[in-house]
């Protein structure tokens, strides 16, 4: 009976430490989310280095430019193929064929049949059976930062609109913002007039909704398409749920009150007689503190106050007495703690 007793405690205390590392993996793996969700991480700088492997339209139609990596296969002589890049002029060089072949311009079937055709004119081949298959796209791309379920560069042939390019991410990610932009690279400068590196700032809700029919722009080689993280309010204290929280339309703002129902209330600890605004201020290091009392707010003694962007509101506790100092300092321990690892629950609507 005493082994029996000792087995079961060992298969609990096991099956206890595989469920904390799960909901530690978990844990961490939403605030990773969150981390590129608020700003360009350096995870999407290394895909902006390495087109998707999944392109916005089918390869087949792909057409092939300067810098792509490609496959050649041919039936039964492989001693003719392997892996080409194609050159800045456009070409690949074959064995056996004594003039670069023009890939530039050209689809994998079009290059498979110039590969074929010219094997037969140098007398190599009768009738060989080329493929082309495009391992590396680097040639004709977009690039998708930001607040994208896929952040990557991905291959565009055919006119392909902003949100062709954020189809092909994945889509924005619940935490992004309202504003969508694109930075012009030298193809789009040029069918343009504008300078490369210009920039167009687009309304992501006029996008989506089909309000602003310029805005869904045809994007070209080079450009670079970025959607923002929204804007976020802290709250944090003797709240249910401590967070930070994406502001629906930060040019609306959003209040005091409507950012405690957000936390879903206030403790039964609480003072809201004397909660905490911290504000960034003016200068890149101070903040400004403002003491308000909700419970005024919420009995309509007072006006409702609206929160800025980035604004953290502080509830402290009942009974304890702190001072201003006191109270700002954990404030902001509080809402660097919930923008590192508690920001992603709140973005993506899910409790901890």
């Amino acid at each position: 009976m005493s082994v029996t007793r000792r087995n079961a405690g060992t298969t609990i205390f096991r099956n206890l430490c595989a469920w904390m590392l799960a909901s530690s993996l978990a844990f961490c793996g939403s605030a990773s989310a969150q981390n590129s969700s608020q700003e360009t991480t350096a995870q999407d700088q290394q895909a902006a280095t390495k087109p998707a492997a999944s392109s916005i339209i089918p390869t087949e139609d792909y057409k092939i430019g300067p810098g792509d990596v490609l496959s050649v296969t041919v039936a039964d002589t492989p001693e003719f193929g392997g892996k080409f890049r194609v050159t800045d002029s456009g070409v690949i060089q074959i064995v056996a064929v004594s003039s670069p072949i023009q890939a530039d311009g050209l689809t994998p079937i079009e290059l498979s049949q110039a590969i074929r055709q010219s094997l037969i004119d140098a007398k190599q081949l009768r009738d060989p059976k080329v493929t082309v298959f495009v391992d590396e796209y680097r040639g004709r791309t977009v690039t998708v930062l930001g607040a994208v379920a896929k952040p990557a560069v991905y291959p565009i042939a055919k006119r392909t609109t902003v949100l062709d390019a954020l189809s092909a991410a994945g889509g924005a990610l619940p935490g992004a913002g309202n504003t969508v932009t694109i930075i012009r690279g030298a193809a789009s400068a040029e069918a343009t007039g504008t300078r490369v590196g210009s920039v167009q700032i687009i309304d992501m809700n006029g996008l989506v909704k089909g309000q602003d029919l310029n805005a869904n722009a045809e994007v070209q080689n080079g450009d670079v398409i970025s959607v923002s993280a929204a804007e976020v309010v802290y709250v944090v204290g003797a709240v249910v749920k401590p967070g930070g929280f994406p502001m629906p339309d930060p040019s609306a703002g959003i209040s005091v009150i409507q950012a405690l129902a957000m936390a879903q209330g206030s403790t039964r600890v609480a003072a809201t007689n004397r909660a905490l605004i911290i504000r960034q201020s003016t200068s890149d290091t101070a903040h400004q503190q403002v003491v308000v009392d909700i419970s005024q707010m919420l009995s309509g003694k007072s006006t409702d106050m609206l929160l800025a962007p980035n604004d953290i509101l502080y509830i402290p506790e009942s009974g304890a007495k702190r001072t201003l100092k006191v109270m700002f300092e954990l404030a902001m321990a509080a809402a660097q703690g919930v923008a590192i690892y508690g920001l992603g629950y709140r973005a993506a609507g899910v409790s901890p």
